[in-house]
């Protein structure tokens, strides 16, 4: 009998562990992704009220080493196959390129 069990443990594995998120899954963690980085760039220049709250949150977000929420940004890059530090420096680039242009 424990043949059996170990025959289904592996059946199990292979069924449903995957090695990237699933369709829906994937969906949602490219729409926490985006929704993140819209609201730290919308409000890249602010410097008071609600928008500065939402930059500070997107940025602390952004900027975080901290592994403990499913939808840390870390952990949703890792998951999507997205290197953290690059997009974190597209972003930030294009924050200041905003920047500079509305100084224009």
């Amino acid at each position: 009998m424990s043949g059996f069990d170990g025959e289904i443990c592996v059946r199990y594995e292979a069924v449903y562990r995957r090695a990237e998120p699933a369709c829906g899954e994937r969906r949602l963690l490219l729409a926490v992704l985006e929704d993140g980085i819209r609201t730290f760039l919308k409000n890249a220049r602010a410097t008071h009220g609600r928008a500065f709250n939402l930059r500070r949150e997107a940025l602390t977000w952004l900027t975080t080493d901290d592994r403990s929420d499913v939808f840390a940004f870390e952990n949703i890059c890792e998951a999507l196959g997205i290197d953290a530090g690059r997009l974190r420096q597209r972003v930030f680039g294009e924050a200041s390129d905003a920047e500079l242009s509305a100084a224009d």
